[in-house]
């Protein structure tokens, strides 16, 4: 099965039919997932694992969550540090920050990896390392 994501709308990739929209919220990195008819289908946003200090930039203290539209968690992904890069190991990059290359995902009670194999191509890999969802960007810059 192929899918395109063009300007926030899922499309079927062999008809084009609409699958789903998401829909950005006017405050906040909060956004809706919708049908073709508006129709809440998910909500996904980002939740501090610590809330005692504000200003913790630790991508581990994050967690990114995928309710259904009852509210009811129905993934959630906590990014990870590349090789290398832990600043609890290397300590803060002066000019940039350090680079996140995959996360742990929990989806549908199920335990997997998204990994960023390169700058545009994505893998989903299940708990016996087998990829299970290859995500490809088509080269458009920001695309």
């Amino acid at each position: 099965m192929n899918y395109q994501i063009k300007a926030g709308i899922l499309y079927k990739a062999e008809d084009q039919r609409k699958l789903a929209w998401i829909k950005p919220n006017l405050y906040g990195q909060e956004r809706k997932i919708c049908a073709p008819d508006d129709t809440l289908l998910a909500t996904a946003g980002i939740r501090r694992l610590d809330d005692t200090d504000p200003n913790n930039e630790d991508v581990r203290s994050k967690e990114y969550v995928l309710l259904s539209a009852d509210g009811s968690r129905y993934a959630a992904a906590r990014p990870q540090y590349a090789d290398g890069d832990d600043p609890a190991e290397t300590g803060w990059p002066v000019c940039r920050m350090p680079r996140v290359d995959h996360a742990d995902l929990q989806f549908d009670g199920a335990d997997y990896q998204l990994r960023m194999d390169n700058e545009q191509n994505y893998s989903l890999a299940d708990a016996q390392d087998r990829t299970c969802v290859q995500i490809m960007h088509r080269g458009m810059v920001g695309g």
